[in-house]
C-alpha cells in the first residue's frame, strides 16, 4: 500500500523535524537563559507543543511498526488462521477506538479553535489537533495489517 508507506516515510521525517526542532529551542533558551540573561518566552511553550506532537506521530509508528510492548506466548501457540483471525479482530478494536479519538479529538480541537496560546500566536487547537491525525494515521496503519492478515489467510486456505 503506496499510501501507507508514505505516510510512514512523512511521519519519519517530520518526527526527525520536531526532535530537531526541540532540541534547538531547548539549546537557544539554555544559551539566552544564562549567556545573555534573556530567557526566551515563547521556546518552553513550542518545544512542549512539537513534543506533543512527536509523542502522538511516534505512537502511531510504533503500532505500524507493532514496536509496542505485547506479550504474546498464548496467541503464538495458536495455528495460523486463528493467530490471523485474533490479529484481524484486534486491529479491529484498534480501529473502534481510534475514531472514538478521531471522534473527540476533533470536538476538542473545534472547541479551542478561539483559545489562544500565552505566548505563541496559536490557536488551543494545535495542540488537540494531533489527536485525530494521529489516530487517522493509526486506522490507516490498522488497515494495512488487516490487508496483509487477510491475504496471509487467503494464501494458507489455498495450500
Amino acid at each position: 500500500m503506496r499510501l501507507v508507506s508514505g505516510l510512514e516515510r512523512l511521519a519519519d521525517w517530520l518526527m526527525i523535524a520536531l526532535f530537531v526542532l526541540i532540541f534547538a529551542l531547548v539549546l537557544a533558551q539554555i544559551v539566552c537563559r544564562y549567556v545573555f540573561s534573556a530567557p526566551l518566552v515563547w521556546s518552553e511553550e513550542l518545544a512542549r507543543l512539537a513534543f506533543i506532537w512527536l509523542a502522538m506521530l511516534g505512537w502511531s509508528l510504533g503500532s505500524r511498526r507493532r514496536s509496542h510492548i505485547a506479550i504474546s506466548f498464548f496467541v503464538d501457540l495458536l495455528p495460523t488462521v486463528p493467530r490471523a483471525a485474533l490479529g484481524v479482530a484486534v486491529q479491529g478494536s484498534i480501529i473502534l477506538l481510534c475514531l472514538l479519538l478521531v471522534h473527540y479529538g476533533w470536538t476538542l480541537t473545534r472547541n479551542n479553535l478561539d483559545l489562544p496560546m500565552v505566548t505563541l500566536h496559536l490557536s488551543y487547537a494545535a495542540v488537540y489537533a494531533v489527536v485525530p491525525v494521529g489516530a487517522v494515521a493509526v486506522i490507516l496503519y490498522a488497515l494495512a495489517e488487516i490487508r496483509d492478515l487477510v491475504a496471509l489467510l487467503r494464501g494458507r486456505r489455498r495450500s
